[in-house]
């Protein structure tokens, strides 16, 4: 591809960008609106809205002519994803399961406590089932998408399951997570069934509606509980070849460490474990100080490698956010180029719950992913958008 098309590429993708984040919320606008907000041409808006219409982002809703006018009034638009309801399972690190059915606007949501995720198939789905009945009775709407969110590293090219190599340490508790859940979890609740990674999510909601919005290349870390990252790159999630990108945890910090249940020693999930559960328990001052350093050292040669833009540090460190991200970019300071360091910006998140956030961003992905077969690694597009995948060989 010549340089041209690059930039042109290049362009095009921040210009979409530029529309989509005028929508902040459900609400509807127009192009005229559209052309306020960014300070676009009427011609570029008019070309981005088609293109979005086209790959399924923004949903146009012709409106009927008032009685005694004349010609028809403009159509107005909505982002896909913050249309009314997205289903997101989350499977705690604690082994909780919970239900939420997000509705939009400032991720609203009504929640319901499941079975917890270590339990049979039959009774944790039945369990699911029940929460989801309940929520649809309160939101006289079914759900439009599931999102299951992992505490775990997920392989897409699998459909979802997490790597064979550590799911029998994972998931020893679970075994029928350890084959794909999506199609037998788009068949208990009625509607496609995604599987993502919880700190992947997290990533998605805040490059997507929170703190690196607008940002390029964001690189999210999550610390309150657990060590994990996710990286977004032009608004789409990496998550590498295997699924395992973002695993910071197991970068290696000490080579005569404990061992880790990745099967290496010394890892920083490892090594930090006491600081991070003293942070969910009884906060230490000096706990960020200390994370802030470790992450920093971690981190330098990923951001000296791909030059993010952004970082968003996980708001959940509340008091101990300030210490954790002047310790952690005195890091870099000494660790990477001085071009790359001075424009960085290391801000904390702008959600305590940003996994909701981010199943909508995953929302807005698949629909465009349902036009453009490919679009999202894993995913097999078939009519009526359901994906065609194996189910785990427990609900078989």
């Amino acid at each position: 591809m010549s340089g041209v098309h690059r930039s042109q590429g290049s362009s095009v993708a921040l210009l979409e960008r530029l529309v989509l984040a005028t929508f902040a919320s459900s609400a509807s606008l127009t192009r005229p609106e559209l052309e306020e907000l960014t300070g676009l041409s009427r011609t570029v808006v008019a070309g981005v809205v088609t293109s979005l219409v086209a790959r399924g982002e923004l949903a146009e809703l012709r409106q009927p002519s008032a009685p005694g006018t004349r010609g028809r009034p403009p159509s107005r638009y909505q982002r896909t994803a913050l249309l009314p309801p997205v289903l997101l399972i989350k499977l705690a690190k604690d082994g909780s399961t919970s239900v939420s059915s997000l509705r939009g606007e400032g991720a609203r949501s009504d929640t319901q406590q499941c079975a917890g995720w270590s339990q049979s198939w039959p009774a944790w789905s039945q369990s699911v089932l029940e929460a989801t009945v309940r929520l649809r009775d309160w939101g006289q709407l079914p759900p439009r998408l599931a999102v299951l969110s992992a505490p775990f590293p997920v392989a897409e090219a699998r459909g979802g399951s997490p790597r064979p190599e550590i799911a029998h340490r994972v998931l020893r508790t679970a075994p029928w997570l350890e084959d794909d859940p999506r199609l037998a979890l788009s068949r208990l609740l009625g509607c496609t069934a995604l599987v993502v990674n919880d700190a992947n999510l997290a990533a998605l909601g805040e490059a997507s509606f929170g703190a690196g919005r607008g940002r390029r290349a964001v690189f999210y870390i999550t610390v309150a509980d657990g060590i994990g990252a996710g990286f977004v790159f032009d608004g789409r999630l990496f998550t590498g070849a295997h699924g395992f990108a973002g695993e910071l945890g197991h970068v290696q910090v000490a080579t005569e460490g404990a061992f880790c249940v990745c099967g290496n020693r010394g890892c920083l999930l490892t090594e930090t474990e006491v600081v991070v559960r003293g942070l969910r328990t009884r906060p230490v001052p000096g706990d960020g100080k200390v994370l802030g350093s470790l992450l920093g050292r971690a981190l330098s040669s990923l951001v000296t490698t791909l030059d993010p833009d952004c970082v968003v540090v996980d708001p959940r460190l509340a008091e101990e956010c300030g210490p954790f991200i002047a310790e952690f970019t005195a890091e870099l300071a000494q660790r990477c180029p001085p071009d790359l360091v001075g424009p960085l910006l290391v801000v904390p998140g702008g959600f305590v719950d940003a996994e909701r956030y981010g199943a909508l961003a995953v929302a807005d992905a698949y629909a465009a992913a349902l036009v453009s077969e490919g679009a999202w690694p894993g995913w097999s597009p078939t009519a009526g958008g359901r994906v065609s995948v194996p189910a785990p060989a427990s609900a078989r």
